[in-house]
């Protein structure tokens, strides 16, 4: 199984849906798994509009298996959820995960188990010892910017706190593809930050600025299903060919 998980440390630049809208992608190609590793939990509210029995952090603890977590969303795509109200992701990262470092590696060798090929994470922002360990146990890690200042400069953080888990926890996942977010070309200061992504060591990827992406998650639907004549369906399938052209470990 492969697991790719799609972080930067600024908020608000699309990782969600571009999870989401990817993972909806790649189960029309091979079984796939999407986990919400964000204690916000808004992959889950996204996808399932009712009827968690157990999440992330219960099988974490312990108190429920993996089996029992993971709801089935779509054909071939499953939901490892998180709950956001009264949840505690992020009460059990703060207090237990310290003394767990293998945990997110324990998690990903059971969903191998379970016979998925893909393992999607959804990270919150920031880089806090949830999302180190996350990331330490991913085989790749997608980058998700938006056309702007403040993403471009983000990025020199995002390369360092990852240089350093290479280094302090001998972490092995690639990271050569960088999705920049809400792309409009008619702005010359979309244009010239494009230019400035263009520059840096990644694969670049474009999403255009969209209703139907910011409208299908209130719906309750990938874009495909909401806006199938979306224009970035193509870059969204391009994304999902070459994740799986790259190869699984």
């Amino acid at each position: 199984m492969k697991a790719i998980a799609f972080h930067v440390e600024k908020g608000g630049v699309g990782k969600t849906t571009m999870v989401g809208n990817v993972g909806f992608q790649l189960a029309g190609r091979v079984k796939t798994l999407m986990v919400d590793a964000d204690p916000q939990g808004n992959l889950t509210g996204w996808y399932v509009a009712e009827g968690i029995g157990a999440d992330l952090a219960d099988v974490l603890q312990g108190k429920a298996t993996l089996e029992e977590a993971i709801l089935p969303v779509r054909k071939n795509l499953s939901l490892l959820p998180t709950v956001a109200i009264d949840g505690e992701l992020k009460t059990w990262s703060e207090t237990q995960l310290p003394s767990k470092p293998f945990a997110f590696a324990d998690v990903r060798e059971k969903m191998n188990g379970l016979g998925f090929e893909v393992a999607l994470f959804d990270l919150g922002p920031g880089i806090s010892i949830l999302e180190k360990s996350i990331l330490a146990a991913m085989d790749e890690v997608v980058g998700v910017a938006a056309a702007e200042a403040f993403s471009v400069d983000g990025l020199e953080i995002f390369e360092h706190e990852l240089a350093k888990l290479r280094t302090d926890r001998r972490a092995d996942f690639s990271v050569n593809k960088l999705i920049i977010n809400r792309v409009n070309h008619a702005y010359s200061l979309h244009s010239a930050y494009l230019e400035q992504f263009k520059s840096l060591p990644y694969r670049i990827y474009q999403i255009g600025q969209s209703t139907g992406i910011s409208d299908c998650v209130p719906a309750h639907q990938s874009v495909f299903e909401f806006d199938p004549r979306n224009r970035n369906a193509k870059e969204f399938e391009r994304i999902a060919k070459e994740l799986l052209k790259d190869g699984s470990p």
